[in-house]
């Protein structure tokens, strides 16, 4: 099929199968996807992963002939656009060759180079040798137009960022000869552990290595990372406790109230005694005598109880108080193993705080025992 490629204005037509008819139907091979690490820049960016549809596929032969309208219209700008447009469609050795043409029009060496190599490529996978010839013929003249950078950094740079004219360079590349276009280039390099950002422009000659050592003034001390103190946890606060009490107060209550029982209790007998003897035998004019008896002998009862049980309280407390804890420490041994006797367990204080509720009363008691 004819296809008519631009070279320097002249138009010429090649039977060579490339150009709008190239994209009519396009198999997966017929449809080269570019990967974007063989992209020089973001002029031409990769066509999508997907197969294009066929109204896809139509649009971009429609746009490919306008392309060729504004090459032949000198309008280099305008056909790369559209060109680059295309390319988010689908790409070709035809559409590469065309983007390296505008590029190369519009002093984009770089870009032409890395397009026609892409054309050439492709062209030769594709069996389309008048383009691959076509191809290569115009990478040999571009790449004596070409220019080198080659950037020198301290070695122990970290976190390099390297910029040509605003575009970002893998620094990986740092080291290295990276291909420019010849004329004034704006070089911006910044690296993390160095406090000084390099920036100059450079006049790369067409042909022309330009080595630049770039000055990151001094280094940035490392960062010191001081010990986080140690978090220091609240104290267990205790409860409230109530009133001290000794132990021994203890003890001598339980004592008093045992004798302060058996008092009463011995004189509840002997009233309960005299009482029996005159009621059996009742004297003229002794009820008020007698119930007077009666009602002593029941108070002095019921004191003995209440103080019979307070005192049951209070003794079983100071039993508690002095009763050896089984949570004691083992009694240690001495060097021949024998062991010895555990100290005397001292009782700790106690704090006892009486209560009130809905059904009762009562006497809480708190302590280190």
């Amino acid at each position: 099929m004819e296809h008519r490629i631009t070279i320097g204005g002249v138009v010429f037509f090649a039977v060579v199968g490339v150009g709008p008819a190239a994209f009519a139907a396009p198999s997966p091979e017929g449809a080269e996807r570019v990967p974007p690490a063989a992209v020089a820049s973001d002029t031409a960016a990769p066509a999508a992963s997907r197969t294009p549809s066929a109204a896809e596929l139509a649009s971009a032969r429609r746009l490919f002939a306008l392309g060729l309208a504004a090459e032949d219209g000198g309008r280099w700008a305008e056909a790369l656009e559209t060109y680059e447009r295309i390319s988010k469609i689908v790409v070709s050795p035809s559409l590469w060759y065309h983007l390296g043409v505008c590029h190369e029009a519009l002093g984009h060496v770089v870009e032409a180079l890395n397009a026609f190599e892409l054309a050439a490529s492709g062209a030769t996978a594709r069996k389309e040798l008048a383009l691959a010839r076509e191809s290569r013929s115009r990478l040999d003249k571009l790449r004596v137009k070409t220019s080198q950078i080659v950037l020198q950094l301290p070695e122990d740079a970290t976190g390099v960022r390297v910029e040509i004219d605003g575009e970002p360079i893998h620094a990986a590349l740092v080291g290295a000869a990276i291909l420019v276009s010849p004329g004034a280039r704006r070089v911006v390099v910044a690296a993390e552990n160095y406090a000084a950002r390099f920036e100059a422009t450079v006049q790369a000659e067409t042909g022309a290595v330009v080595e630049l050592q770039a000055e990151l003034g001094r280094r940035r001390p490392l960062a010191v990372v001081r010990p986080s103190a140690p978090v220091r946890q609240a104290p267990h606060l205790a409860p409230a406790a109530g009133p001290r009490v000794s132990p021994l107060l203890v003890v001598g209550t339980a004592a008093a109230l045992a004798a302060g029982a058996v008092v009463t209790g011995t004189m509840a007998y002997d009233v309960r005694e005299s009482f029996v003897k005159k009621n059996d035998n009742p004297a003229p004019g002794s009820l008020g005598e007698r119930q007077a008896l009666y009602n002593r002998g029941k108070a002095l009862g019921v004191t003995s109880t209440v103080l019979t049980g307070a005192f049951l309280i209070a003794g079983g407390y100071a039993a508690y108080l002095f009763w050896p804890s089984s949570s004691s420490p083992a009694a240690p041994s001495d060097a021949a193993g024998r062991r010895l006797s555990p100290a005397p367990r001292t009782p700790g204080p106690t704090a006892v705080a009486p209560w009130v509720g809905a059904d009762g009363a009562g006497v809480a008691v708190q302590g280190a025992l």
